[in-house]
């Protein structure tokens, strides 16, 4: 009997022990489960959270913008935000629909906010979180600024590549920027080859607009970019000394009629706004002159009219598609 008891001692001894064994093992295996599963320390502000807001400087100082703005009003930039790959939520009229087949496609469902000057209760209506001015809005910045943070990009201090450029690093978006600017220089390439044997190396291009009862010239900006800068066809002396002085010169001033063989070439692009009735009329009147008939241009049939819908938009999707434009024209037969 003392045998029995002593070997059903140890055994239960034994039974206990790998009981006790797996107990432990349990409230460890249990310990380690929660400690994985645990959440991790409370994250840092700057480490894990992007800041709600940020500073960007302006030419009308410091202004403070959401870090990732929503419901941008772009008076008149709507062109190079689509180049970024941003949608404003409202612009102005003529950058809208049938008035400018540039960008219709972009600016599907965008807003109209009036025209020039923008209308201040249009915007608001929007809710806007930023708006994108230019500095020939005629609207007062603090008018602006009372409906949104607003930041006023000047339409004269950077060509179309340089304004990009600024809006790109406003929103952080410097490599869509460059992206589109390599394209762009990319696109212009081929298109240099494609007019080569169409154009001679010595010809002249000049660029003009009929406005009104007046007629203007243009240099590389506008009308002129896809010619001068993207195809770099040569401009008439008189105006090549223009664009020297002032690498973004744009004329705003009308030339007269004497001055018309100056800035004259042996091939003349010539918006004529279809939808303005002085100038239809006054283009009309010019045709019948001598001093037109006389140019080079018309008399070897070298004058090209252009839609103003499409090539008086400067802005980095446009002057694209007036770069294609130009390659059609003078490469036809």
């Amino acid at each position: 009997m003392t045998r029995i008891k002593t070997m059903t001692i140890m055994g239960f001894l034994i039974l206990l022990a790998v009981a006790l064994t797996a107990c432990g093992g349990n409230q460890a295996a249990s310990s380690e489960g929660a400690a994985t599963n645990a959440p991790s320390a409370a994250p840092t502000a700057t480490a894990e959270q992007k800041p709600a807001e940020r500073t960007v400087k302006t030419v009308n100082g410091d202004v403070v913008i959401p870090a990732e703005p929503q419901r941008i009003v772009a008076t008149y930039y709507a062109g190079e935000l689509s180049a970024l790959g941003i949608k404003p939520v409202g612009t102005v009229k003529r950058l809208l629909g049938e008035l400018n087949p540039n960008l219709a496609s972009y600016l599907e469902g965008v807003a109209e906010i009036g025209d020039f000057p923008p209308n201040l209760e249009a915007i608001a209506a929007l809710n806007p979180d930023l708006i994108i001015a230019t500095d020939f809005d005629s609207i007062e910045y603090a008018d602006y600024a009372k409906i949104a943070p607003t930041i006023v990009v000047p339409w004269t201090d950077e060509n179309v590549f340089e304004r990009l450029q600024t809006l790109g690093a406003i929103f952080g978006k410097e490599a869509e920027a460059a992206a589109f600017i390599e394209q762009s220089e990319a696109r212009a390439e081929q298109a240099r080859e494609a007019v080569k044997g169409h154009i001679g190396e010595d010809e002249t291009v000049a660029v003009f607009k009929v406005s009104g009862k007046a007629l203007r010239i243009h240099g590389g900006r506008d009308i002129g970019h896809a010619l001068y800068n993207g195809l770099k066809l040569t401009p008439p002396e008189s105006i090549k000394e223009q664009m020297e002085q002032n690498p973004t010169f744009n004329s705003t001033q009308d030339i007269s009629l004497e001055d018309l063989p100056t800035y004259a070439a042996d091939r003349i692009f010539l918006v004529v706004p279809g939808d303005d009735a002085d100038s239809a009329a006054y283009f009309k009147e010019l045709e019948s002159l001598a001093i037109w008939k006389e140019l080079d241009a018309v008399k070897n049939n070298k004058v090209y009219k252009v839609p103003s819908d499409v090539w008086f938009t400067y802005d980095p999707i446009s002057i694209n598609v007036t770069l294609d434009e130009a390659v059609k024209l003078l490469t036809a037969k």
